[in-house]
């Protein structure tokens, strides 16, 4: 039998294949009078944050009576942490990439309007709506004093127009605006067409809520994170949750389970998601690939081994087999 599953745990391990190619890509989503686009380079959980924000956007937008067209621009650092750059113009979200002798580039949008457009890590709520506020407030104040500039800086090689980037921090380190609290208590889903019953989240007062729905029952919340890294759901009823690159929840919708916090060591700037699957029900195996510190920097493989019901985590699956 132990002959059996080490067999079993030794293919799972070896059907792991990792490729490390891949190119980055962009995704929109209108929400009445705002359009959002991200640009990253994996379906990061990042991707429906940035939709979340747009519909609250456009919600906000019209609190504060502001009709016209926005345009909210997230460029994803997801490689690693990263200073954040903000930038803020009223034009047609055109980008000039300079490493390409500065070709001109075809205008993203049919009409001038307001272009918030973020440079980080991950995005939140609050630091677009200062952004935005502050554009709807002073629209004529852009218009005027927007230029172009070159930013060489987290991959990125623009010529952009924006506004003093000084400024803009100045506008972010300002008090959070009553309209803006007001509108961050709004609660908002997490995009899905196709979602009725099972686990999702929603986006209210700077948190992520992990929620489970049923059939003719109240909605029940079950965690709450300040953030969410990425979701893979395991079956109809559970899921790992990611709050950071390195750490996560396992939570189970039938059963009420919310796990303890689980923390990756020795994770080597892992950046990609997690290869996530299911073993026999009860088991749950993670997997990723790095670049050993070794000489000639070669490529490795390590496994993870969370045991549902014992609610623990085997950082290294291979170390555990050697040992046995």
């Amino acid at each position: 039998m132990k002959r059996h599953r080490y067999i079993l745990t030794l293919i799972l391990v070896l059907t792991f294949g990792t490729v490390f190619a891949h190119q980055d890509f962009w995704m929109t989503k209108d929400f009445g009078n705002v359009k959002v686009r991200i640009k990253t380079g994996f379906e990061y959980e990042e991707i429906n944050k940035v939709f979340i924000i747009g519909k609250l956007a456009e919600q906000f937008s019209k609190q504060l009576k502001y009709t016209d067209k926005i345009f909210l621009d997230f460029n994803h650092h997801y490689t690693g942490n990263c200073e954040p750059d903000y930038f803020i113009s009223y034009d047609k979200g055109k980008i000039q990439n300079s490493w390409n002798g500065a070709q001109k580039e075809i205008d993203f949008l049919k009409e001038k309007s307001i272009v918030v457009r973020q440079v980080s890590r991950r995005f939140d709520a609050e630091t677009t709506l200062k952004l935005l506020e502050y554009s709807i407030q002073n629209v004529e104040q852009i218009k005027s004093l927007q230029k172009e500039i070159d930013y060489n800086k987290n991959y990125c090689q623009w010529i952009i127009n924006s506004i003093d980037t000084t400024q803009i921090n100045t506008i972010l380190l300002e008090p959070v605006s009553n309209q803006i609290k007001i509108a961050l208590k709004s609660k908002i889903e997490k995009p899905e067409k196709e979602f009725k019953y099972g686990l999702s989240y929603f986006f209210k007062d700077n948190k992520n809520s992990i929620f489970s729905r049923e059939y003719n029952k109240d909605d029940k919340t079950l965690l709450t994170l300040d953030n969410i890294y990425d979701i893979k759901k395991i079956g109809s009823s559970s899921m790992i949750i990611f709050d950071t690159d390195s750490s996560f929840y396992y939570v189970n919708q039938y059963q009420n389970v919310v796990s303890k916090r689980h923390h990756i060591s020795n994770s080597y700037d892992y950046y990609r998601p997690y290869k996530v699957e299911n073993i026999d029900g009860d088991k749950i195996s993670i997997n990723f690939s790095y670049y050993s510190k070794e000489e000639g920097r070669q490529l490795k493989s390590r496994t993870l081994l969370y045991l549902i019901e014992k609610d623990e985590l085997i950082q290294d699956l291979d170390k555990l087999i050697e040992k046995r």
